[in-house]
Formats: structure tokens, sequence, C-alpha cells
């Protein structure tokens, strides 16, 4: 299945600055505002949304492992996270 993120299907959040994909290619996490974002890239369907940052996230990346993510934005500096 193909699917197409747009900001119709996100309209609270006023920019995408970042998309990594898991290095295993099953997800796709999205820096969106002050969320971040995390799809299944099998069917396009939101995992689950990540929360923290006050002010807008910048960067995202996952670690080699696909087990750690990491983000940056405006408020805070790097951030680690499991996924």
């Amino acid at each position: 299945m193909q699917k197409t993120v747009t900001k119709r299907d996100h309209p609270d959040h006023s920019c995408i600055y970042d998309l990594a994909f898991k290095p295993d290619g099953t997800q796709l996490i999205i820096a969106a505002g002050n969320r971040l974002l995390v799809y299944d890239t099998s069917d396009g369907t939101l995992i689950q949304p990540l929360k923290g940052h006050k002010d807008t996230v910048y960067c995202v990346a996952y670690a080699k492992d696909g087990k750690y993510g990491h983000c940056s934005g405006h408020s805070v500096g790097l951030l680690g996270f499991v996924l």
C-alpha cells in the first residue's frame, strides 16, 4: 500500500522539518511542529505521536540499531528516546 502524508492529515502542524526511516525500513519518523510522528511504512498508519518539545523540532534520526531515536529542537538541545 502506498500513502502520502500531507498537511491535510495533520493540519495542526505548520511544517515538516525533517524525517528519517528506521534502518530496517519499517517505520518513518517525522519532525512536525513540536511533535514527532511515527508511522508504519507498510500501510501509512500513525503508530504514535511523541510529545516532549515545547517548541519546534528541527531534526530527527534513528540510531543504527533502530532501537533509539534522537531529535533536536528550538527549546531543547539533543534528546534521546526509545522506540
